[in-house]
């Protein structure tokens, strides 16, 4: 009987010995949680906060020193091109019997030349010279309001549009002068060269009077040079505005835009023509089919509500004409697609490990996992995706452990 008991016993010892190597030595107890390579469709979307604003934006300065006479506007007015906006204390009165004066002068001028010129029509060079120092005069005034345009277009005030209508002005311009240039060569051809120098130093004399007096009358008075609505107003008749200060804002309703304030990671992907969208919930708004414009060539820094310091780059959306109702200011969540909808292959985000800069995924080859690199691509929604490193149908690990 003992001895039975003893053999039991070293039975019993073997076979725990036995489960013991199985349990730490072999393959039981390991198990792999896999999920199958797949092809899907995926893109990848920037978005951020925008704002409606207009392309054509217009904006007037104090000019200091003189009080405002006249000003009625109110927020939310429409004015249209050329209509007057401020008008300051002068003396428009004396100013106009000044020009009427000097140009009573002129007329003089060209009686006396057609007295002792027969054979030229005095009233044609006369109106050439005129026209030609007119034409010379916009020209200028064109000049520096496009290198005013180029500075706000650098500062990513305004469009690549209005500075290349500037450009298209100046070149106008000077095909207009061009022609009034040639017309007076052919008018003056029968005055001698002392005749004509002389007649050209006192036209020219009285001209600039002109040109002096209509400058000084105009800078008495602010006009709109678009029609647009009254978006933001800071005067009123009386005051005396100090130099530089913002009076009127003006804004083209016609030219609706959104501008997006981008972080700079996402700015940076994204070029005129990719397709954006736009919407609001609460308001019931969605807009799609929208094409990026402008990507404003100059950054800025903001700090955030947590503090944060950041990078941020305007990107501008075109809108259409059907959306004149959005008001100005009105914010909007934005979205700019930067990788279009395309099939791919993709697996789980926690299934690729980065280690040295490089992605790897694990893969099961033979029911063991192997270590494999792979090139990621962009990520969608939980996933990401695989350009090289594996096929479809391949069973990745997602995590593993040894019980």
């Amino acid at each position: 009987m003992t001895k039975k008991l003893i053999i039991v016993f070293f039975i019993f010892i073997a076979i725990g010995i036995g489960l013991f190597y199985i349990l730490t030595m072999g393959d039981v107890g390991v198990e792999y949680n896999t999920v199958q390579v797949t092809k899907g469709q995926g893109g990848q979307s920037v978005g951020d906060l925008g704002r409606i604003s207009s392309k054509n934006i217009r904006k007037y300065y104090g000019i200091g020193g003189q009080t405002i006479e006249q000003m009625s506007l109110k927020l939310g007015d429409r004015v249209s091109k050329g209509q007057l906006l401020i008008q300051y204390e002068n003396n428009h009165e004396e100013l106009d019997l000044e020009i009427q004066r000097v140009k009573k002068q002129i007329e003089a001028l060209e009686a006396t030349y057609n007295e002792a010129q027969s054979g030229v029509d005095m009233g044609t060079v006369n109106s050439s010279r005129i026209q030609i120092s007119s034409l010379q005069n916009q020209i200028e005034n064109a000049v520096r309001e496009k290198e005013r345009i180029e500075t706000l277009y650098n500062e990513g005030v305004v469009s690549l549009v209005e500075l290349e209508q500037t450009t298209q002005v100046i070149d106008q311009l000077n095909t207009q002068l061009d022609m009034a240039q040639n017309n007076y060569s052919q008018a003056a051809r029968g005055l001698s060269r002392n005749m004509r120098e002389k007649y050209e130093a006192e036209i020219g004399a009285l001209l600039l009077s002109i040109d002096l007096l209509e400058q000084k009358r105009e800078d008495g008075a602010i006009y709109a040079d678009i029609e647009g609505i009254v978006t933001e107003l800071n005067t009123f008749e009386g005051d005396k505005p100090s130099p530089g200060m913002m009076l009127i804002e003006l804004q083209d309703p016609t030219e609706k835009t959104v501008l997006v304030d981008f972080l700079m990671e996402d700015a940076i992907r994204i070029e005129p023509g990719m397709t954006a969208e736009i919407s609001d919930a609460q308001l019931g708004i969605y807009i799609e089919a929208l094409t990026v414009d402008q990507v404003y060539p100059k950054a800025f820094e903001t700090v955030s509500e947590l503090g944060v310091r950041e990078n941020r780059q305007t990107v501008a959306i075109g809108l259409p004409t059907s959306a004149p109702d959005l008001a100005f200011g009105t914010q909007l969540e934005t979205k700019v697609v930067v990788e279009p909808s395309r099939e791919m292959l993709l697996v789980p985000s926690g299934s690729v490990i980065l280690k040295n800069g490089k992605s790897y995924v694990k893969v099961l080859e033979n029911d063991k996992p192997v270590e494999r690199q792979v090139t990621s691509g962009i990520k969608v929604d939980n996933k990401i995706e695989i350009i090289e490193g594996l096929i479809e149908g391949d069973h990745v690990l997602i995590n593993y452990e040894e019980d």
